[in-house]
């Protein structure tokens, strides 16, 4: 396991066991890649990268409520993994539209609506199919200067 800052690398098995008791219904499946975030010792926040096809990654966010995790730097890493490290042209979420503070979150870091899914949460709401971009993702850095992206491939 390697911290750096606050990311928990290496940590795959446990953030991925944390991450799915934090969201109902969601067990990771073998292989993902999850990355951690700690704040003051403790996991608060895990991101279960998975399904990767060569453009294309699903991934689940899970975090401690009330927590203040998602600081610029720790956002710039946990995107940092599929843009810069994959080559992920998107990744997706898929978010139950019951969870309002999910769906909140997932847009406020830049996720786009793309589907709508009727009766395919486990608590019988929608699913939204949310995507993010490299293209468009403000969470990009490209060298020491973690310079934004703004536009192109």
């Amino acid at each position: 396991m390697i911290l750096r800052g606050s990311v928990l690398y290496g940590a795959d098995d446990m953030v991925g066991d944390w991450v799915g008791r934090q969201i109902e219904g969601y067990i990771s499946t073998p292989g993902a890649t999850a990355l951690g975030v700690v704040k003051g010792g403790r996991l608060v926040a895990g991101v279960v990268y998975e399904r990767f096809n060569g453009f294309h990654c699903e991934a689940s966010i899970a975090a401690r409520a009330g927590t203040s995790w998602a600081d610029r730097a720790t956002l710039f890493a946990l995107f940092d993994y599929p843009f810069g490290q994959l080559g992920c042209e998107a990744v997706t979420v898929l978010v139950p539209g019951s969870n309002l503070s999910s769906l909140n979150l997932a847009t406020k870091l830049g996720f786009e609506p793309q589907a709508i899914v009727n009766f395919a949460a486990p608590d019988g709401s929608p699913l939204i199919v949310l995507q993010q971009f490299r293209n468009t993702c403000k969470w990009v850095s490209y060298g020491q200067g973690q310079e934004q992206r703004t536009g192109g491939t």
